[in-house]
């Protein structure tokens, strides 16, 4: 039996899923686990490898490929919402264990399959507030403020947005999907643009880190960066709700006003409503399950 751990990557979704499952899937590959990642984008696959020391992984075009590469006999772990209930039912009777990670609060678990969610404990599962132990780890805050969309931005939305950064001493942090010279395009409305390749050292030393990705936001809070989530627009409410339990202020809208009121807002962070040890717990459960 192998462990095989599906992530919805690319340059429309962004990376979130692929930052909170490499660190799992290392720790599964420190417990003995036999366990190899599969993404749908061969430039996550490659990210993987050179960020998180990943030398097994298989890009995936279309998630019904995954059965010519796995067999009856293997087990899933599905980090994804594409698809369908009905496919999720289909992975669940083909596969020898199938286990399916969820952001939708509303989500539950069908018979003959394991949810593991990030919203809220779903069983005996532990709720997969998951964060990479390289972030909690202290260091020296500059006095900088930076700013990060996410990883994708194949509609070039930002560049719609941006006017809200203009004249507040912001600097972009790009994505690792952004297109060439979009950086240059954007530059006009920021205080300086950092290229992706920085992202551990900008995020971890920023003074305050305004993020429109969940999981950065997640980082930012265990490095001590002081996150302000600013939602992009059609992003699920379900993730304002997340912040709001874990104390990071919101900013619903692209508006200089709300981004300079959240900036001067004296916030008291809870960094250890984040737990380091929650990676191991994720695999140690995993691990138990498909054994």
């Amino acid at each position: 039996m192998k462990l095989y751990y599906y992530i919805n990557t690319g340059h429309r979704v962004g990376l979130d899923r692929l930052r909170r499952s490499a660190p799992v899937i290392n720790a599964l590959h420190e417990m003995g686990v036999d366990v190899r990642m599969l993404t749908n984008d061969f430039r996550a696959g490659e990210y993987a490898k050179e960020q998180f020391g990943i030398s097994h992984y298989v890009s995936v075009d279309v998630v019904r490929n995954i059965a010519n590469i796995a067999t009856p006999s293997d087990a899933l772990v599905f980090d994804s919402e594409e698809e369908s209930r009905a496919m999720w039912r289909d992975m669940a009777s083909y596969f020898y264990k199938f286990i399916r990670i969820s952001d939708n609060p509303d989500d539950f678990a069908e018979e003959g399959e394991i949810l593991i969610s990030s919203m809220k404990e779903v069983g005996d599962a532990p709720q997969a507030d998951i964060v990479d132990p390289r972030y909690f780890t202290s260091t020296e805050h500059k006095n900088e403020t930076v700013y990060f969309w996410g990883d994708d931005d194949y509609e070039e939305r930002l560049l719609g947005l941006s006017d809200a950064f203009k004249g507040l001493n912001v600097t972009l942090l790009e994505g690792y999907y952004f297109f060439m010279q979009y950086g240059d395009e954007l530059a006009e409305k920021f205080q300086s643009v950092e290229e992706s390749e920085s992202y551990d050292e900008v995020l971890m030393q920023a003074g305050r880190f305004i993020s429109s990705s969940p999981q950065t936001t997640l980082e930012a809070l265990a490095s001590g960066s002081k996150p302000i989530y600013l939602k992009k627009p059609g992003v699920s409410d379900a993730w304002d709700q997340k912040m709001e339990r874990l104390g990071i202020p919101i900013i619903t809208t692209f508006d200089k006003e709300a981004i300079q009121k959240a900036l001067l807002d004296n916030v008291n962070y809870q960094e250890k409503v984040l737990q380091k040890e929650a990676v191991q717990e994720i695999a140690r459960y995993i691990k138990y399950n498909v054994n």
